[in-house]
Parts: C-alpha cells; structure tokens; sequence
C-alpha cells in the first residue's frame, strides 16, 4: 500500500491577514500575490474551497479586489471557478506544469541569445550580485530565500536581453513550474550547488559575447520535457503525493455534485 504525504490544512485566518500582503501595488495586485505564494507553497492544497466573502472579511476590504484577484488565479490555471457551484484551488496538473516547461525552455533560451549582444555592465553586475546572494543562501540553507534569488536571477537575464515583457509572459505560464518545485524541496529533492555551476556558466556565455555558449548554458540549466518527466519518475514520493491529492480532489467532486437516486 503507498505511503500517505499530508500537508497540514491550517485555517484560511492563520493564512490570509493584512499583515501577509506583500508591500507595493494595487490591492488587487498584493491578494493575488498573497494568494498565488500560498497555493504554490502548496499551504491552499488542491480542492480547497475559496470563498471571496471570507477573504474580504479577513483582509477588512471589499469584495471587488478579491474577485479580480481570484479572476487572474482563474487565468493562471491556479484556482477553478464551478457556476453556482464556488471556487477551489485546482489539481496539480502534470500535463500544464510540462506546457509551461515548453514555454520557458523556448523564451528564456531566446532570451539569454539576445542578453549576450545587448547587456550591459550593470546587469552583468546585477546578476553576479544574485550569484553570490544565491551562494550564501546555499551555504545557509535558506531554501526560500534561495528559490526567490533563482527567480531574481532569471528575471535578470530577461532585464539584460531588454526583453522584461517576455518575462512577464513567462511568470504567469509557469505557475505550476513553481508549485512542482516547491513540492521538489519540500521532499528535499534539491540541487542547489548544481543550480549554482550552471548559473555561473549561463553568466560567462553571457559577458563572453559567446552565442552558443550562452544558449548551450541555458540549455544544460532548464533541461528539456524528457529530463523533466525522469526527474519525476525518479522522486516516487512527489508522484505518490499529486496522485494521492488529485484523487482526493476528484472524490470530493463526485461526492458535492452527486444526487440522491430517486
């Protein structure tokens, strides 16, 4: 029989305060943030219930920010919306998280080709900055810490291309990258020293004005669909853990929209 792996389900006022808003941005902008770091930290858990009313009560705020909070989620493929029926967050879904893999290997790959012909000094300056902070974070382990550099550290490259639009583009397909790989470290599959080498390489192709080392960089770091796919199947406790929750998902579907016979 497969081992069980439960994440506590902590009450939604030990979760969503005012006090967790992040800093800066509309109001809609800092509950999406709030509420998107909380399913990707997998602290909202797949088939959760989201009740606007309560949030708003939770944040002292109207209604209005909330729903269009919860509409962007909705696009982001982070929550679905049942008519007449409530919002849940949605299911881990291995087949969105491999589609946003594609879309990033794609747009960051011809992002670093354009960083290599049109950085500057500063943001070569910027990204080794990231490098060293990423070093100590290891060093540290301070995974959290660590994940957010790594992001810092991509956004970087996008910056350095003059493509931050694209980046943007990125960040909202790859929501469920960033729930697969919160799962990955909280199961301690983790390759931080790794993680660093590369970046360091993708760093030198790009301040060597070297194309293809650049783009080889890059390559080697994302990997590709095949190497995502063994890399699952070699950690049997995160598949174990999104099939035992999907389930549970599914079950609690069938058991809200079931009717009793005549």
């Amino acid at each position: 029989m497969s081992e069980t792996y439960e994440f506590p389900s902590l009450p939604l006022f030990e979760l969503v305060t005012p006090e967790e808003l992040p800093e800066g941005g509309n109001m809609t902008n800092r509950i999406h943030a709030l509420l998107r770091k909380l399913i990707v930290e997998v602290k909202l858990l797949p088939g959760r219930a989201l009740s606007e009313k309560e949030i708003a009560a939770l944040l002292n705020l109207s209604k209005t920010p909330v729903r269009e909070a919860i509409i962007r989620l909705s696009e982001e493929g982070f929550v679905t919306v049942v008519p007449q029926g409530g919002t849940y967050i949605s299911p881990i879904d291995v087949q969105r998280y491999m589609e946003a893999c594609f879309i990033r290997f794609k747009l960051e790959e011809g992002a670093v080709i354009e960083a290599t012909k049109r950085y500057s000094l500063e943001d070569i300056a910027r990204l080794k900055a990231c490098l060293s902070n990423q070093r100590i974070a290891a060093k540290d382990e301070e995974f959290t810490n660590f994940f957010l550099l790594d992001e810092e550290f991509h956004k970087g490259i996008f910056a350095a291309a003059r493509l931050p639009g694209a980046w943007s583009v990125v960040n909202q397909a790859k929501g469920e990258m960033d729930r697969m790989r919160h799962l990955k470290r909280v199961f301690a599959v983790r390759r931080t020293e790794k993680v660093i080498e590369e970046h360091e390489a993708i760093v030198d192709g790009i301040e060597s004005g070297d194309v293809e080392a650049a783009r080889e960089a890059v390559q080697r770091h994302l990997g590709s669909l095949e190497t995502k796919i063994a890399e699952l199947s070699k950690n049997p406790k995160i598949w174990t853990f999104i099939e035992q929750v999907n389930t549970r998902v599914t079950r609690k579907r069938v058991s809200r929209g079931s009717k009793t016979p005549d």
